[in-house]
This record gives C-alpha cells, sequence and structure tokens, in this order.
C-alpha cells in the first residue's frame, strides 16, 4: 500500500465502494451533478472555451502551441474552479495538486502531498458551504446529503468531490486525444466537422481504451483465462485496461472509426453502479472544446505524426504530455 496506490484505495468514495455503502455515497453526488446542473454549466462552458481561444489567437507568427498546456488543461480545470467554486487565488496550487494525482512515477511522498494539497481545499470547501452552501456543485452536494435519511460526515462529502478531480484530469487528455485522433485522420475528421457523423460519435470511439484501474476489480473466485492462460487467485486486483481493445468485441480494435456500431456500450465512463455519476458533464466540455477548436482552426494540423507524442507517466488515465500542433 506504499507509493501511488495508498490515497486511492484509502479514499472513502463511491469509486472505491461496493453494495450499500457504495449507494449511500454515490446518491448525493449523483443528485449534485443532475441535468440541470449540467445544462446550466454549458453557457459557463461556452464562455470559457471561446476565452481559451482567444489566447490561442494571440501566440503570434509562429502559430504553433501545445494543445495540452495552451488548451486541453486549461479548459476542465477552469470548468471545475467555477463548479466547486475554487477561490482564484488558490487555483495555481489546485490545478498542479491535481494533476499530481495521476503521476503515477511518482514516490509516496509527492503523492501523499498532491494528495493533502486538494484535500485540504476541498475540506475548506465543504466547511464553507455548511455555513452557506451556495449555487455551485458544493452547495448541491452539501443539500443532498443532508436530505438523505443517513446525512455524511464532512470528510465523507470532501472524498466524494475526489471523484470531480478525477473526472477533470480525466476530461483533459480526452480533449487532446480526440483532437490527435481527428488531425491524424483526415477521412474521419471530415465525416465529423460535415455533420455525417456527430462528435458524440468521435468521442466514443476515441475513449477506447478507457481509464484503465479506477477502480481496482477484484477476482472473486480463482480462476484462468482462457486466452491468455494467465492465473488469478481470490481477491487478486484485475485492471481491465485492455477491454475496449479486445479482438472478440470490437473488428480491427486498434483502428480509429467514427462510424464504429456498438461503440456506445464502451466502458470508458464505467458500467452499472460504477458508471461515471459525471459522465454528462465531462462529455457536455470535450464535445464543446473540440468542436470549437475545429472551427476556429480548421486548417490545423499536427506538428508531429502521433507515434512519438509522449504519453503520460500514468497507469491510470491515458493521454499526452505534449501535442504540438500548427494553427495554420
Amino acid at each position: 500500500m506504499d507509493g501511488f496506490i495508498a490515497p486511492w484505495a484509502g479514499s472513502h468514495n463511491a469509486l472505491n465502494s461496493y453494495g450499500d455503502d457504495h449507494r449511500e455515497l454515490r446518491t448525493p453526488i449523483a443528485a449534485a451533478l443532475t441535468r440541470r446542473r449540467v445544462e446550466a454549466m454549458t453557457p459557463v462552458i461556452e464562455s470559457i472555451v471561446q476565452d481559451v481561444l482567444d489566447g490561442l489567437d494571440g501566440v503570434g507568427a509562429q502559430r504553433k502551441v501545445d494543445l495540452v498546456q495552451s488548451y486541453a488543461l486549461l479548459i476542465p480545470h477552469e470548468v471545475i474552479t467555477r463548479l466547486l467554486g475554487v477561490p482564484a487565488e488558490h487555483l495555481p496550487a489546485f490545478s498542479a495538486a491535481a494533476a499530481g494525482l495521476f503521476d503515477t512515477s511518482a514516490g509516496a511522498e509527492e503523492v501523499t502531498r498532491s494528495m493533502g494539497a486538494v484535500l485540504a481545499l476541498l475540506e475548506q470547501l465543504v466547511s464553507g458551504a455548511r455555513e452557506h452552501p451556495g449555487d455551485n456543485l458544493v452547495g448541491d452536494l452539501v443539500r443532498a446529503a443532508d436530505a438523505s435519511g443517513n446525512p455524511l460526515s464532512d470528510a465523507a462529502l470532501r472524498d466524494q468531490l475526489m471523484l470531480i478531480i478525477v473526472g477533470t484530469e480525466a476530461t483533459a487528455h480526452a480533449i487532446g486525444t480526440l483532437l490527435v485522433h481527428l488531425l491524424s485522420h483526415p477521412d474521419q475528421l471530415d465525416l465529423v466537422t460535415s455533420g455525417q457523423v456527430p462528435m458524440e460519435d468521435a468521442l466514443t470511439e476515441s475513449l477506447r481504451p478507457p481509464i484503465a484501474s479506477v477502480p481496482l476489480r477484484f477476482a472473486a473466485w480463482e480462476f484462468e483465462d482462457a486466452r491468455s492462460g494467465e492465473q488469478f487467485g481470490e481477491g487478486e486486483p484485475i485492471l481491465i485496461a485492455g477491454a475496449d481493445l479486445h479482438p472478440e468485441r470490437y473488428e480491427d480494435p486498434e483502428r480509429f472509426d467514427v462510424r464504429r456500431e456498438g461503440g456506445s456500450r464502451s466502458l470508458a465512463f464505467g458500467y452499472g453502479p460504477h458508471v461515471c455519476p459525471g459522465a454528462d458533464l465531462a462529455t457536455r466540455e470535450i464535445v464543446i472544446a473540440v468542436t470549437r477548436f475545429l472551427e476556429r482552426y480548421p486548417h490545423a494540423r499536427l506538428a508531429l505524426a502521433p507515434e512519438p507524442l509522449e504519453q503520460t507517466a500514468s497507469f491510470i488515465s491515458n493521454g499526452y504530455t505534449s501535442i504540438a500542433v500548427e494553427l495554420s
């Protein structure tokens, strides 16, 4: 339990719980992330995206940018601070600590520092919402938790908000990855920008494979995987990193195909009781961010082929550390 896994497994949130505990913890966060809240955030997301795009317009004659640092990361981080009501002065430290939670190459002390910084700020937000619940996600979460038959403690509410932080980093990577997929497949890009295929379908295809190991799954009994011959003992943790690349599920699974049938059954947002409660919000952010970028820069192209792009140092989320793009 030392190192990276400890703080994730130790958090008492709906991600790591099952049965009655899971239902009790999940209900308030699901009630707070309602369709009404997502609809209310849509014009805010549009405004944030336009502001970030305006910033890209100012890069000058070079017209080359890093899509990760200059675009994909900025949007979900700004959305989450608006959604949670994070004070502006805490934004840089909050963003850095949130990013540190996903560096699976980090040592135990680094991960503990990142987790501590994020949890400290979330504790402040929950405590403030207890006294003055505002019209934001934290206020909605406090009201939903207090309305339940078994109100959650401040610590439990704080840990539920950690789920939103998880979604922030994953959303940023999804924006960058979808743009890489489309810019490196001009025929697929044309299908989307011409309106023949919805951007939502392109996103579903781009999300294969999903976040790999959150939450952990465990073998209910000892068994042998028929395909690989791998042996699993009872209670052994299992990662599902390749689930959406299985050749028996998808024909030619490594091919990017926005018209792929059955893509909506992807595991990218989870499955069953553990389906992501923030899926609608994340989808809205990604679709708006990628659509508006392609509208603003219809001739943008990757400065490098996808193959040399460096992947993030994480076995949890899939994404790129840097994406060099020529805007025109």
